[in-house]
């Protein structure tokens, strides 16, 4: 009988496991050879983005200097050291989040037309980190 209870536990708690995994808000999404995630708004979605973060190798992070909020819709745009666009889009949230093979990149970020441009250098197994505040 304990067993039997053992076993309905368990099955339980993987249906639930599986459930939660298969209802994560940020789906990832492959543009050419690069795949990225976005999003951030609300807790849910923070969350997810924190439990996956690891996976990615490039982070990016917009938000407004004076009042600190964050920003989303943010257009993206990342080009290789020969100027190739290896990614373009819209964050759906404050982060963005992308695995990109080694190598040197510019970071555009438009917000409204207020556009900033960053350098990113990635190494063999190294995160590059870079954030976007717009006055």
């Amino acid at each position: 009988m304990k067993r039997l209870h053992l076993v309905v536990i368990f099955s339980c708690i993987l249906f639930s496991l599986l459930s939660v995994a298969e209802l994560s808000p940020i789906k990832p999404k492959t543009q050419g050879e690069v795949t990225f995630v976005s999003g951030g708004v609300g807790a849910d979605e923070r969350s997810a983005m924190q439990a996956i973060r690891a996976d990615y190798n490039l982070r990016l992070l917009f938000s407004m200097k004076r009042t600190g909020e964050y920003a989303s819709d943010v257009k993206v745009h990342i080009a290789d050291s020969r100027g190739n666009t290896v990614l373009e889009t819209v964050s759906d949230g404050p982060e963005l989040f992308a695995k990109l093979k080694p190598g040197r990149y510019i970071v555009t970020a438009d917000r409204a037309g207020q556009v900033i441009h960053k350098a990113a250098t990635l190494e063999n197994k190294q995160t590059t980190s870079l954030s976007f505040t717009w006055p």
